[in-house]
């Protein structure tokens, strides 16, 4: 499924036996297996049948999940790779200069007056690290990155920065929008780097023990 568009309609099952040469049972197992890693939707009734779906990282963070799950990685191991790349993305970032890419980030700057309130909190801290996945410029960093979150998130989405903090992280991610938006890489990299190593001592100072489970598969 190379290069087809989200929402591309797969030939019929009758054309798909005939140009792959393979049973009915076959096909339909690789089908349900496609729908299961998320890459395909089966739609039933007239006009249904197996639709491309579009690329979601969350998918390939439950397989990854998985593996993590079976090798005992913890979540600190998670946390450690996220501070490897992370900081990296943002350097990118800030030697990438994509136009369009800048514009979406200069929603991040300034900060906002007041501290945000959970759900706008956790909403905005989610898209700035999603954001910044994607302003790297390349796909495997972005992928990679973005699963990681993910993984981190679905054990930890409750743990949030109390509402005092909130201020100090949105300057944080303003700083950081402002470093890459005016292409200092090795600015962006070292405040990318703090902020993250400020997170990670947050959450072994409010939840002891959190970041030495094993991941969770889910």
């Amino acid at each position: 499924m190379r290069n087809l568009e989200p929402y591309t309609k797969l030939p019929a099952e009758a054309e798909m036996l005939q140009k792959y040469g393979i049973g009915r049972a076959s096909l339909r197992e690789a089908l349900r297996l496609l729908e299961v890693q998320g890459l395909i939707v089966i739609r039933v009734g007239p006009g249904g049948g197996p639709i491309v779906a579009p690329i979601d990282s969350r998918n390939f963070a439950r397989m990854t999940s998985l593996y993590l799950f079976l090798s005992g990685a913890t979540y600190r191991d998670v946390v450690e790779g996220r501070l490897v790349m992370e900081p990296v993305m943002a350097r990118l970032a800030a030697e990438r200069q994509d136009v369009s890419d800048i514009v979406e980030l200069q929603r991040f700057i300034p900060p906002a007056d007041a501290p945000l309130a959970d759900a706008e909190y956790l909403q905005a801290s989610t898209d700035f690290h999603g954001l910044l996945s994607g302003l790297s410029g390349n796909p495997v960093l972005d992928f990679m990155g973005r699963a990681l979150k993910d993984i981190y998130m679905n054990r930890v989405s409750e743990m949030i920065f109390p509402i005092e903090q909130r201020q100090q992280v949105e300057h944080d991610h303003a700083a950081i929008a402002a470093a890459i938006t005016d292409g200092e890489a090795d600015k962006a990299e070292t405040l990318m780097r703090e902020h993250m190593i400020e997170y990670v001592r947050y959450a072994e100072q409010r939840h002891p023990g959190i970041l030495d489970q094993v991941v969770d598969w889910r």
